[in-house]
């Protein structure tokens, strides 16, 4: 379920004045990644970009991930992109990362074949059975983890607006107990803000 629109607006608003707060920090981040970023994030994307993305791919963004990269920011200045878990979040133009093969206009709107507390056999074997076939269809690449893994959020099927990623077990993708983006990011910048040094 997602939230109203004046809840989302607080969220967003909560969550860029805690990103504000650890971009203040002092000295340099102790969190792992964040000295690639920063704690800095690019300018918002315009409506007419993410609806143009949206109707290219034929999907509707998640509210609380449209909402974030439309009014607190997107991309960055970091060699992986902006400020986010891990070394960062990636820029829109980048979502096809996670992806195991090519590209095409219809991969975002393909439901994912997994979902949160499903235990599966063979997780691969299920989920993409032919070689033509696309374990994370229905997936845009959120950040790099390090070591070729990526966060992903999940933009369609029944474990819409999760966030998983591609480090997979034969179970299954092991998604965040977040229940949406920004109650993932939010989670990260709390552990910023305490000074942890590693976000899981």
């Amino acid at each position: 379920m997602e939230d109203r629109p004046d809840e989302l607006s607080a969220r967003l608003t909560r969550v860029a004045g805690k990103l504000e707060a650890a971009a203040s920090m002092p000295g340099k981040p102790a969190m792992f990644g964040a000295d690639v970023h920063r704690f800095r994030i690019g300018p918002p994307l315009s409506e007419d970009a993410v609806a143009g993305f949206e109707e290219r791919h034929g999907v509707r963004l998640p509210a609380d991930y449209r909402g974030f990269i439309r009014t607190v920011g997107h991309g960055g200045p970091g060699q992986f992109g902006g400020a986010g878990p891990y070394y960062g979040l990636r820029p829109l133009e980048d979502w096809d990362l996670g992806l195991w093969g090519a590209p095409n206009g219809t991969m975002l709107a393909r439901s994912f074949p997994a979902e949160p507390g499903r235990v599966y056999e063979d997780w691969l074997a299920e989920a993409a059975p032919g070689d033509e076939d696309e374990p994370y269809r229905g997936t845009l690449a959120l950040g790099d983890q390090g070591c070729g893994f990526l966060s992903l959020l999940v933009v369609s099927g029944p474990a819409r607006g999760r966030v998983t990623g591609n480090c997979e077990t034969k179970e299954g993708p092991v998604f965040t107990p977040d229940q949406d983006f920004l109650s993932w990011y939010e989670r990260w910048l709390d552990a910023v803000l305490v000074g942890e040094r590693h976000f899981r």
